[in-house]
C-alpha cells in the first residue's frame, strides 16, 4: 500500500468510545485485554490512525503490550532496540511526542528513516499514566504526513486520560488480587509445614527446630519443595524422613 493511501477503517464516535472505556469491568477484564481494547478503540476513534499500540515500561523494561497491526509493533520494537524514540519518551517522560513528517524528522533520525521505509510518515505518542511503577504510552501511526493536528492531538490526550483510569483500575485490582492469592498460598504453606513439624516432634520426640531441620534435609535429598515433603508427611503417603 502506498504511503498516501489510508486503509479502510471502521470508525467509532469519540463519545461512544470514551463511554465504552468507562464501562470496562475490573472483574471481567485482564490488564492485557484492557490494553488491547484501548488500542483498538484508539484506531477506530482518532482520525487518520493506521495502526495503534500500547507501550508499557516496568523496571526499565519496555514492551508492546497491545497492538492493532504489525506495523505498530515493529516500529515500537525498533525504538526499544535503540533505547530511544517518541513512545519511550512519552511513556517515561510523560509528555506528548509527535512526528509531523518522518522524512524531515531530526530528533530521532535513525528511527525516522525506519518509519519512512515502513510507510509511516507521521506518529503521535501520548502518555497513559497507569501507576507510579508502570509507565505506558498510546502510540498512533499514520501513513500520511501531518496527520495529527491540534484537534487530533487533543482527542488523543482526552482518550489517553480515560484509558489511564480504566487501565489503572484493572492494574490495581489484579495486583491486589495477586497479593491476596500469594498471601493465601503462603499461609497454607506455613500451615502444612507446621503440621508436619508437629508430627515429627511427636514421632521423634524432638523440638521444633530439629523437626524443621529434618524436613529441610528430606527436601534436599529428594530435590522437592519443602511444602511438598511436609504435605506428604501430613497425608501419610511417604515414610518418615530418616
Amino acid at each position: 500500500m502506498a504511503p498516501d493511501q489510508a486503509p479502510p477503517r471502521t470508525t467509532i464516535d469519540a463519545r461512544e468510545a470514551l463511554a465504552e472505556l468507562g464501562r470496562i469491568s475490573i472483574h471481567e477484564e485482564s490488564f492485557g485485554s484492557v490494553l488491547q481494547r484501548v488500542a483498538e478503540l484508539a484506531k477506530q476513534t482518532i482520525p487518520g490512525v493506521a495502526e495503534a499500540s500500547i507501550s508499557v515500561v516496568i523496571a526499565d523494561r519496555a514492551e508492546t503490550a497491545a497492538y492493532t497491526g504489525q506495523l505498530a509493533r515493529d516500529l515500537d520494537e525498533t525504538q526499544y532496540g535503540r533505547g530511544y524514540g517518541p513512545c519511550l519518551e512519552a511513556a517515561v517522560g510523560e509528555e506528548v511526542r509527535g512526528i509531523a513528517d518522518a522524512r524531515t524528522e531530526t530528533r530521532w533520525p535513525d528511527y525516522a528513516r525506519t518509519c519512512v521505509e515502513r510507510g509511516a510518515l507521521s506518529s503521535l505518542a501520548v502518555p497513559v499514566r497507569v501507576h507510579q511503577t508502570v509507565h505506558a504510552a498510546l502510540n498512533l501511526y499514520a501513513l500520511r504526513a501531518h496527520t495529527f493536528g491540534d484537534e487530533a492531538a487533543a482527542l488523543a490526550r482526552t482518550f489517553a486520560s480515560y484509558a489511564a483510569v480504566a487501565v489503572g483500575n484493572v492494574h490495581v485490582y489484579e495486583t491486589t488480587r495477586e497479593r491476596a492469592e500469594n498471601l493465601e498460598i503462603a499461609m497454607q504453606t506455613r500451615a502444612v509445614i507446621e503440621q508436619a513439624k508437629g508430627i515429627l516432634m511427636a514421632q521423634r520426640r524432638c523440638d521444633a527446630a530439629e523437626a524443621f531441620n529434618i524436613l529441610a534435609a528430606a527436601s534436599q535429598r529428594a530435590n522437592r519443595k519443602l511444602r511438598e515433603i511436609a504435605a506428604a508427611i501430613v497425608d501419610g503417603v511417604v515414610d518418615r524422613p530418616t
